[in-house]
């Protein structure tokens, strides 16, 4: 029985993004297992690095370099010493390939490779489908009187019939090759017996000693495999390790098939093929039991007690190991040519490649050799606490840990809520993993939970709140819809009706939050207490004795009452903070700083522009009729127009007298009577046009100041109309310069006036 390589049966289900690891651009898990095959036996290659270009046509010198290689003749040098075809001089790449299919001793008699009827090759032509088949049906031995007198008819019909076209694209006689196609048609040849009843592949290959062996793993996939050792399930209790001629493509895995072995090293699997008669079905656990296992696909399987399952390097029956299946698991059933579900595997990617909470019955170890890194830092492995999201990415071998979470009631889920897609807590809607889907099986809606997320921001679990509840930190930014915004400081944001106007007066300020039993959310203010002892170090990414982030969030606040204003490391003037300048520092489970509150460091938490003050109006009494409140006037260059805002000030802010200043950012965004702060601007000095340097800054004769981004450039000492610094530059030769302070104290010019 003729046994052909085909692809109907492989395990695609098993494989995320590209198919293969060797060629990026192949989709396909049938022809991922094809260019594998041949790239493992040295006869097709890539057209460059990760590139298989299935696409691109072949031309007939490539194929002529394809037959040599089939046969194993890997060295041609002493066919490139002389010229069969007139435009195949020995110059040409491919010279001695071609020369050899027609010289080489086991070649010459089965006459495979012709010219044309003028005595040239055409080497660079592209080949033709009945070309193809040809030279296919020839390699297999069959003479021109076995096959029939008309070409390409006969070929083709012949090569038909074999299997060998078997999986190709339909074509017809006068088709152009793709390099997909030839990988097909050339891999079905090896493998099919021909005229003497051997095979191609026996030529390349030491005989095979297994067959209907299993892929378990690779070096690649499990971390206790040395580098070109698999795992293989051959039909014995326990799996077997094999030593590989390099990685076997992560194609393989999990597909049944039959093992070729090492010319040069008999004892070294050099690549293998699938079996045709065996049957693999994939499917994604939703929940296991011990009697059957309820798939992802609605379905329910019901595997006989004394089937093997192989999971976590271990075969075992399934009766003994079904709880070993996690909601989200990749599973394969192979059964073998009888029909029989002969191995139950686990995709050995997601075994490794998962998410797991650590510290939990369910927790996998972290593999030896594997870096550990939470929050965007690199930890010991005592740094991690219960409750952590672990992600093993076996790429890196590295362990990324996050302890990012929130808590609330769960308002709903999509497209189900009881295996969502995404999750809604706290007015967001998060994406959630395919794994962590199942943890909401036993939540109905308003049910208090908690998210715990991995280190890419997906939902990996959730859990009751009685069980773990979060500690939610972070700034009230603003009023949305009438619902309250709050950016905590591990990068979530959550939103929700306030419940009393105590919290909506928490306006600007760093805040705890919680949710009520009627789903309002509440804010206390929360103390800026935590001061550090030690200056923060950015380049060394320290403070004082504690570690800082790479991820770590920034904030200001101005003032003791102004709202809190996140910026970015990238803007803070100077190479080292002082303990002085920083408010407030919040730690991650770790104790690595992930989030810090500075003072006025940048000088960019502030609105810069003309201000001015207007009392109350007084009845007849002398009591106010309103508030008193302060006007600022300034470009906003976020919406980009000109705006004008109120300030309601319980009292004059002492020493305030209008004109050039800053007021907080954000503070005109609170309805309460508030204490305003604001800073003065002070006229550093007036300018001609060549003292710009570029947008970036300008020299005085107090020194170089750099320019604000959001530099305000007026028209007049008070005439207070709005102009770009460009259309400044082009209209007029005289600037008055106003800073908030020195450039060693990390002041820009802030206004710019022109007359």
């Amino acid at each position: 029985m003729k046994r052909r390589f085909i692809g109907g049966l492989m395990a695609a289900a098993l494989l995320a993004g590209t198919c293969s690891a060797v060629f990026q651009d192949i989709q396909s898990p049938e022809l991922a297992q094809t260019a594998a095959v041949l790239e493992d036996l040295g006869i097709m290659e890539g057209d460059k690095t990760s590139s298989f270009a299935p696409q691109r046509q072949l031309t007939r010198a490539e194929f002529a370099k394809l037959l040599v290689s089939a046969f194993g003749i890997t060295d041609v040098t002493a066919y490139k010493n002389f010229t069969v075809f007139p435009d195949v001089p020995n110059s040409h790449w491919a010279a001695g390939y071609i020369n050899a299919a027609v010289k080489h001793a086991d070649l010459k008699k089965m006459g495979i490779i012709h010219g044309y009827a003028d005595g040239t090759f055409q080497p660079d032509k592209a080949v033709s489908y009945g070309e193809a088949c040809t030279m296919l049906v020839l390699m297999l031995g069959y003479t021109t009187e076995e096959i029939g007198p008309m070409w390409p008819g006969d070929y083709i019909a012949r090569a038909q019939s074999e299997g060998l076209t078997d999986g190709a694209s339909v074509m017809t006689a006068s088709s152009t090759l793709t390099r997909a196609d030839a990988a097909v048609m050339l891999l079905n040849t090896l493998n099919t017996p021909g005229k003497e009843d051997s095979k191609l592949i026996d030529r390349l290959t030491s005989s095979s000693d297994t067959e209907s062996a299993i892929l378990l793993a690779t070096s690649e996939t499990d971390s206790d495999l040395r580098k070109n050792q698999a795992r293989f399930y051959t039909g014995e209790d326990e799996p077997v390790v094999k030593m590989t001629e390099g990685i076997l493509d992560r194609s393989f895995i999990g597909v049944s098939g039959t093992l070729y072995y090492s010319k040069t090293s008999k004892n070294r699997v050099i690549t293998m093929l699938p079996d045709e008669e065996s049957r693999l079905e994939n499917y994604t656990v939703q929940r296991a039991e011990r009697d059957r296992i309820q798939t992802e696909e609605a379905e329910t399987l019901k595997p006989e007690r004394d089937v093997l399952m192989y999971a976590g390097g271990k075969v075992a029956k399934f009766s003994e190991t079904w709880y070993n299946l996690k909601a989200g698991d990749d599973i394969a059933l192979h059964y073998d040519k009888d029909g029989k579900l002969a191995l139950i595997s686990v995709a050995e990617q997601k075994l490794t490649d998962r998410n797991f909470i650590y510290g939990t019955k369910n927790a996998v170890a972290i593999p030896s050799g594997y870096s550990i890194v939470k929050n965007g830092m690199r930890v010991s492995q005592d740094s991690l606490k219960k409750y952590d999201i672990v992600t093993l990415d076996i790429a890196t071998k590295t362990a990324f840990v996050s302890d990012v979470r929130i808590s609330g009631r769960y308002e709903g889920g999509t497209p189900s809520f009881r295996h969502p897609e995404t999750a809604v807590v706290l007015g967001e809607s998060y994406p959630v993993s395919a794994r962590a889907a199942s943890y909401f099986d036993k939540f109905d809606i308003d049910d208090r939970i908690t998210l715990l997320f991995d280190a890419q921001g997906e939902v990996a679990a959730a859990l009751p709140v009685n069980e773990l509840r979060a500690e939610m930190v972070g700034a009230f930014v603003g009023i949305e819809e009438d619902k309250a915004v709050v950016r905590l400081l591990n990068g979530k944001t959550v939103r929700g009706v306030l419940d009393s106007d105590d919290s909506r007066n928490q306006y600007g300020r760093l805040v705890s939050v919680s949710q009520n039993s009627n789903g309002k959310m509440t804010l206390v203010q929360r103390s800026l207490t935590n001061t550090p002892t030690g200056n923060w170090d950015i380049q060394a990414g320290t403070l004082g004795r504690k570690q800082v982030s790479p991820e770590v969030r920034v904030w200001e606040q101005v003032a003791d009452r102004a709202p809190i204003y996140e910026t970015e490391i990238s803007d803070l003037p100077f190479e080292t903070i002082q303990s002085k300048d920083i408010r407030y520092v919040h730690s991650d489970s770790a104790g690595i700083v992930s989030a810090i509150v500075l003072g006025d460091v940048t000088g960019d938490a502030w609105n810069y522009g003309f201000a001015s003050f207007t009392s109350a109006k007084l009845d007849e009494d002398g009591t106010p009729t309103g508030k008193d409140e302060v006007t600022l006037r300034y470009y906003d260059y976020e919406n980009k127009a000109r705006k004008d805002v109120k300030y309601w000030v319980s009292e004059r802010p002492e020493g305030f007298s209008g004109g050039l200043v800053g007021l907080p950012k954000k503070a005109e965004e609170s309805e309460a009577q508030q204490k305003l702060a604001f800073i003065n601007l002070t006229r550093v000095d007036s300018v001609r046009l060549d003292a710009f340097d570029g947008e970036d800054g300008v020299r005085t004769s107090a020194g170089y100041y750099p320019l604000s981004d959001e530099v305000q450039v007026y028209v007049g000492n008070r005439q207070q109309q709005y102009i770009t610094l460009d259309e400044a530059k082009a209209n007029y030769d005289s600037f008055t310069l106003y800073a908030e302070r020195t450039p060693e104290k990390g002041g820009k010019i802030r206004v710019i006036m022109v007359n």
